[in-house]
């Protein structure tokens, strides 16, 4: 499938070229490696080490598969941004272990016959064309969600920027979250892994992510991180004020694959950088941070891995991730107390709650295009009715 084609534009139905401008690139320019490339290069990614451990860090896909007892080969599907082994899933269900005693029906994804045909190199923009924040999501990227795939960056950007429009219609709203998209996190690494000036200069660049927003300012930051193709999400908390205690940073992670605490250190030290700038710009009573703790902010980030339901699969971790997101938001307080910290755990929620997702997140995408499929032809029906200019009669004044 090719999305090169002339795309319908979802926010007023026109018929519009591929290129966009917008904030963030295109997930197609850049794919995530896949499956074949399975000897990586680990390094110890910590912004405070130069040091690389390539000798320890190559694994095989015997490595792997001790990893995932055996479960390395539903990798052979094609992975994010690639073509999909099964163009067309099948229509009966299918019968999947949850554990030795039971058995649940996970409903299939249709294929081929479940969308229009003419939908094939149809191109949405969600929420909308002209949201700057919106996410391009072709018709093909639907695939992904068939069962037993991984998820690529525009359905999981697809479904953050789904939480962020439901957040807006609660009583917390825009002033208590904020949500980087999947392509933050490199960008970040990025950034920091620079020196002196020139770290400067990109720093300031990259500070255009999140133009206008004081990230110490909101409840709670979430960042999805995909490395080693896994995904694994880390959330900024500051902390109420009755608590005399500075940020803390969660990491979350279904598998336990990712290094928690170079990922907590990356986090870190964006805190910190963002700390140094707007102790210049902003004064400490414009803060919801103590101004002793403001004062002292890098030493009093506290960083925690949390523990969390694992998945039973190799292949769920992008799904795990959303739910994470989810449940925090509806169970999260306005601002974290140390307290709180005790609604995580192995029992947070059931594995099979997360793996859910993937039928929501696929009818909810069925709906955007088919209302974007019948508001074109709706708009171009109403189009066809008019009369052209050069017949219409115009009477004197």
């Amino acid at each position: 499938m090719t999305c090169s084609d002339p795309l319908i534009q979802k926010s007023t139905g026109k018929i519009s070229p591929r290129k966009r401008k917008g904030a963030y690139p295109s997930s197609r320019k850049q794919p995530f490696r896949g499956p074949r490339n399975l000897s990586v290069e680990r390094a110890d990614h910590s912004p405070n080490s130069d040091r690389k451990t390539r000798s320890s860090s190559i694994y095989t896909l015997r490595d792997l598969s001790r990893r995932f007892s055996g479960r390395l080969s539903t990798r052979e599907n094609d992975f994010h941004g690639q073509l999909f082994r099964d163009s067309k899933a099948k229509k009966e269900p299918t019968v999947v272990l949850v554990d030795e005693e039971e058995c649940q029906q996970v409903e299939r994804i249709e294929g081929g016959d479940k969308f229009n045909e003419c939908m094939k190199d149809t191109t949405i923009y969600y929420p909308s064309r002209d949201d700057p924040q919106s996410v391009e999501i072709c018709y093909a990227d639907i695939e992904c969600l068939a069962p037993e795939h991984y998820l690529t960056s525009p359905i999981m950007n697809f479904y953050v920027l789904y939480l962020q429009q439901q957040s807006l219609k609660s009583d917390k709203g825009i002033n208590d979250y904020h949500f980087f998209n999947t392509y933050f996190y490199k960008k970040l690494q990025e950034a920091l892994s620079c020196e002196g000036k020139e770290k400067d200069a990109l720093f300031a660049k990259f500070r255009r992510w999140w133009k206008g927003v004081n990230i110490f300012q909101k409840a709670y930051v979430f960042i999805p991180i995909h490395e080693d193709l896994h995904w694994s999400l880390a959330i900024i908390c500051i902390r109420d004020k009755d608590d005399h205690s500075g940020p803390i940073i969660l990491h979350l992670d279904s598998l336990g694959l990712h290094h928690s605490k170079s990922i907590l250190d990356y986090i870190k030290s964006f805190l910190v950088e963002e700390w140094s700038y707007l102790r210049q710009q902003v004064a400490p009573s414009d803060l919801l941070i103590e101004e002793e703790i403001w004062e002292v902010l890098p030493e009093e980030i506290v960083q925690k891995k949390i523990a969390v339901p694992q998945q039973k699969n190799d292949y769920d971790c992008g799904l795990f991730v959303l739910h994470f997101m989810e449940r925090f938001i509806e169970e999260a307080p306005d601002r974290l107390k140390n307290k709180d910290l005790a609604m995580f755990g192995k029992q947070w929620f059931k594995p099979e709650e997360a793996s859910g997702l993937r039928v929501k997140i696929q009818k909810l995408l069925e709906k955007e295009f088919q209302d974007s499929t019948e508001g074109q032809h709706a708009r171009g029906s109403s189009d066809s009715d008019e009369a052209p200019a050069e017949c219409v009669d115009i009477e004197d004044p």
